[in-house]
């Protein structure tokens, strides 16, 4: 029989943090996953400790990729391979608590209509200390499509969604998973409003970390764009378009009737500045990070 829950890890030059990570995974209390590793062709020792703990545990499914494909390629890719009916993405920095999966998955099989559940997320430094809990995360429980999605766009800061969460994977398959661009994620993010309601809970159940050197949201475009398309000499001239198209392409997508698409186009156009987030270019500053209490 099949796992109940399918983990996906992209990694890339993960070495220094990758054990604790997949130490995380092992233990959960909730023990019926794979877990599915992708190495981003990295250059460090990576291989040598998805090998140690693939060999330690038959859960455990590792791929190596011959090149760079670029983040979102590489977090898509863990996607596609997954067989299960939920499905958890985990950053191969981060770290999960122990019950995670368990206090994750109990409001999911409650309410068909949910389609992703998260906890709150502590910030933490390269070293593991605890920097601050991030205080942006929401709810999305209307059972109007467009009122989640308004909701997302409004408030949704970090991608604390996808990064803290247990999703449905036939969710995830509906709304192509991710992009490979900057801000994939809030394009997914939307996309899954779109389907159904998110549910947060109170308790802390994920680490993430909060620095420069493992968190794009601190790094600046020509940064950022090298993490999609290693290759990158400079910044796109219209930086944030990718993210826009991806953005009325998801409501285009949207399981909804002609009348309610048409409403989640006027929506997501209504929510573009199209002088600054459409015409973005490489003069604009680089993207602040939210503040953990914003």
């Amino acid at each position: 029989m099949s796992p109940s829950v399918s983990i996906g890890v992209p990694v890339f030059n993960a070495a220094p943090f990758l054990s604790e990570t997949l130490e995380s995974v092992l233990a959960q209390s909730h023990g019926d996953f794979e877990v599915i590793i992708s190495d981003n062709a990295s250059t460090d020792a990576t291989q040598d400790v998805i090998q140690a703990y693939a060999a330690q545990d038959r859960r455990i499914r590792s791929f190596r990729q011959p090149v760079n494909i670029g983040l979102g390629n590489n977090w898509s890719f863990v996607a596609r391979q997954a067989r299960c009916t939920w499905f958890k993405w985990l950053s191969a920095n981060d770290y999960c608590a122990p019950r995670l999966l368990e206090d994750s998955l109990a409001p999911l099989r409650a309410d068909p209509a949910a389609v992703l559940c998260y906890g709150r997320t502590q910030l933490i430094d390269l070293a593991g200390q605890p920097l601050e809990i991030y205080t942006g995360d929401f709810d999305a429980t209307s059972d109007d499509p467009l009122q989640r999605y308004r909701l997302v766009r409004e408030r949704l800061h970090l991608g604390t969604p996808l990064q803290a969460g247990v999703v449905r994977l036939d969710a995830l398959r509906r709304c192509g998973y991710l992009g490979n661009y900057r801000d994939c994620d809030r394009v997914l993010i939307a996309g899954l409003a779109l389907i159904g309601k998110f549910v947060t809970l109170p308790q802390l159940l994920f680490y993430r970390r909060w620095d420069v050197s493992v968190a794009s949201a601190l790094r600046g475009p020509l940064e950022t764009e090298r993490l999609y398309h290693s290759d990158a000499r400079r910044a796109p001239l219209f930086m944030n378009l990718p993210r826009q198209r991806g953005m009325l392409d998801i409501a285009l997508r949207a399981p909804v009737g002609v009348r309610a698409k048409g409403r989640a186009l006027a929506a997501t156009f209504r929510y573009t500045d199209w002088k600054r987030k459409l015409l973005g270019t490489r003069s604009m500053l680089p993207m602040q990070p939210p503040a953990a209490d914003a």
